[in-house]
């Protein structure tokens, strides 16, 4: 017995040092909506096709429901199950906000920053909190520019091979609900048309946010950012998708930006505990 808890204890310390050997950084990352150009000439008309969900990591879906979790618990009616609200009459939200719901969905537009408690650690991939973020004087001179950012966030991670990274998913900014379809099909064996009844079927299309996709960061000798991001707009009367596909080598501590037609990033990459 003793020899099995001498090797779980050297199993444990060889695990903790190999953790504290691996080098730790922080990404902080804003997402911006660029203005209109009359005189653009790209067209972003065609059909894009999805994006591969291969190694995918939800850190901003679950920091984003943690936020619709606290707004519920807090008393937000857009939050709480509509046939519960009337039945609130000591205020007691926690009896009903239960952390499990999708409370993304219920989201017209997305909050800049998405919640969460502020850690300090080097266990595992996690979101920064708002008050670990950096950029807010940036945030400050897009909006007095007249841009609008739509996301502003950021995540702590070890450095992992290209294999090994996980995919960062990423949601921003204002939900995309398309309207219902209908199905009507004419049922029976009726001889007459007439007296056959009609089965209506409702198609709910996948509501989609303004900005969607997947950010990716690896390590070989030099930080690489993989980065592929779906912005939706509207034009008339459609809604238009234009992709960012970037692949960019940077060195940690520089402020860096990518540039598109209809969508900026600015994103830095810093050092953490090393």
């Amino acid at each position: 017995m003793k020899i099995i808890k001498s090797i779980s204890l050297l199993v444990a310390l060889a695990s903790s040092q190999y953790a504290h050997a691996v080098r730790w950084f922080e990404v902080e990352i804003i997402a911006f909506e660029q203005a209109s150009a009359n005189a653009l000439k790209e067209d972003f008309s065609i059909e894009l096709t999805p994006l591969p969900r291969k190694n995918i990591k939800p850190l901003l879906l679950e920091g984003f429901n943690n936020t619709g979790h606290q707004l519920c618990l807090q008393g937000s009616e857009q939050f709480i199950e509509p046939n519960l609200i009337k039945a609130l009459t000591q205020g007691n939200y926690s009896t009903i906000c239960n952390p499990d719901v999708d409370y993304v969905a219920k989201f017209d537009e997305l909050p800049l920053t998405p919640r969460v408690e502020p850690q300090e650690h080097m266990n595992a991939i996690y979101l920064l909190d708002k008050t670990q973020l950096n950029f807010t004087n940036k945030i400050n001179e897009l909006k007095r520019k007249g841009l609008n950012p739509i996301l502003h966030t950021g995540w702590r991670f070890p450095e992992q091979s290209k294999r090994r990274a996980p995919n960062i998913e990423i949601i921003a900014g204002k939900q995309h609900k398309p309207p219902l379809s209908y199905t009507v099909t004419q049922s029976g064996d009726s001889f007459s048309a007439l007296t056959r009844p009609f089965d209506v079927e409702a198609h709910n299309p996948q509501a989609h946010f303004q900005l969607e996709g997947q950010i990716k960061i690896h390590v070989r000798h030099y930080l690489y950012v993989t980065t592929n991001l779906d912005l939706r707009y509207e034009e008339g009367q459609d809604t238009r998708t234009a992709r960012m596909s970037q692949y960019t080598r940077v060195y940690s501590g520089d402020i860096h930006y990518l540039d598109h037609p209809k969508l900026g990033v600015i994103f830095q990459i810093r050092k953490y505990k090393h």
